[in-house]
């Protein structure tokens, strides 16, 4: 794929020169390309990425203290716990683990946020 496509694509899909996650992903899928290549291209371009579905880059992401009295299953917090990669969970693991469990992605965030737990390693490298 040539980085004219990827540029074109990306500024295509964007919206006022911001770029959701969700879509970013699908682009790198739709155009048989790694998502680093997406995310490096976004960050060429000067697009900024919006609505991280795991909740890592939102204006007002919550915090420790908001979580505090809502409840996540054991199940939940046992899949994060034992995905865990140094301590971290891994953007692509959590999405698997999303998948895997059928767990909203956001809940996993959520959760690994409640248990202290830093989401790593974003797919189009981000963070």
């Amino acid at each position: 794929m040539s980085p004219e496509k990827i540029e074109e694509a990306i500024l295509t899909s964007a919206v006022n020169g911001y770029l959701p996650c969700p879509v970013a992903l699908r682009l790198s899928l739709d155009l048989n390309v790694e998502s680093k290549m997406v995310g490096e291209t976004i960050n060429k371009l000067g697009v900024k990425l919006t609505d991280c579905m795991l909740g890592c880059f939102k204006i007002k992401k919550s915090q420790h203290e908001d979580l505090d009295h809502k409840l996540f299953s054991q199940e939940v917090m046992k899949a994060i716990q034992s995905s865990l990669v140094d301590n971290h969970l891994p953007c692509k693991v959590a999405h698997d683990l999303g998948r895997k469990t059928k767990i909203g992605l956001r809940e996993i965030g959520d959760a690994a946020t409640k248990m202290k737990i830093k989401i790593s390693d974003c797919q189009l490298g981000c963070f």
